[in-house]
């Protein structure tokens, strides 16, 4: 048995995963692990360093950071967390946090995108800091609007797989 989301739109047989559920895109994807930049940037970085990357390119990553997109990158770490567990044996609050996903997101990126502005306004003058700063911000706001309308999203975040006593039955 297919379960839908409640959406008009009838997506393909590829755009389903073998729970039946609908894929999170991959826009959706590479928002996530945007928005958890502050978490992910560090990591990557560390794994560069061992891998043997350019120095210049881990300088360049290194200029990506701020600590001031902490707080935006726990929150959609957290829907990061969901989607790498969206499982039938799934806890409840991973759950909460799934059926909640777009909610959080939204809060992220506008967090994340306030925070930019606030950094490229105290900037004052325009360098290559306050073009960084201007660049998240269009990224954020690109990734705010399409948390907050894309309808794929909403039907993604509406789907879960069913619990493994519920599947039984």
């Amino acid at each position: 048995m297919r379960r839908h989301s409640h959406s008009q739109i009838s997506y393909g047989e590829s755009s389903y995963d073998h729970y039946m559920c609908l894929k999170p895109p991959l826009l959706l994807w590479l928002a996530v692990l945007y928005l958890c930049r502050a978490v992910t940037l560090p990591a990557a970085m560390g794994i560069g360093t061992f891998a043997g990357v350019n120095a210049d390119a881990i300088a360049l990553f290194h200029g990506l950071w701020s600590m001031q997109t902490l707080l935006p990158s726990a929150i959609a770490l957290c829907v990061l967390y969901a989607l790498c567990r969206r499982l039938p044996n799934a806890s409840p609050p991973v759950r909460w946090i799934w059926a909640n996903g777009r909610i959080l997101l939204a809060v992220s990126a506008g967090t994340d995108l306030v925070l930019s502005l606030i950094a490229l306004i105290r900037q004052g003058e325009i360098d290559d800091q306050a073009l960084m700063s201007l660049l998240a911000a269009a990224v954020d706001a690109y990734f705010l609007l399409y948390i907050l309308l894309a309808r794929r999203v909403r039907d993604a975040f509406a789907e879960f797989p069913l619990p493994l006593d519920a599947a039984r039955k």
